[in-house]
């Protein structure tokens, strides 16, 4: 199971219209993501696996669980691609 789990020095900071800009400050990226983005990212704290961030998303927004679950990896990969994930793969 994949555990992802967010960098420590990336910084979230919460906009007014509730998305969220990722900052890591070592490299200078910036990576702006909404709303839904913002609750993965939250929950990438090492304690959810990918099949739990779903679970709750799908709960959350009365979604299906199949579309979400695509989104929610693609996302995680986005977010891997931008180094903003530790070395787990999801």
């Amino acid at each position: 199971m994949s555990y992802p789990t967010r960098r420590d020095d990336v910084e979230a900071h919460k906009l007014p219209d509730q998305s969220v800009l990722l900052f890591e400050s070592a490299g200078g990226a910036a990576v702006p993501v909404n709303e839904s983005g913002g609750r993965i990212w939250d929950l990438c704290d090492g304690k959810h696996t990918i099949e739990e961030i779903v679970e709750q998303l799908s709960l959350l927004y009365e979604a299906p669980n199949g579309q979400v679950d695509r989104d929610t990896r693609e996302f995680l990969a986005t977010l891997a691609h931008h180094g903003l994930l530790n070395g787990q793969s999801v």
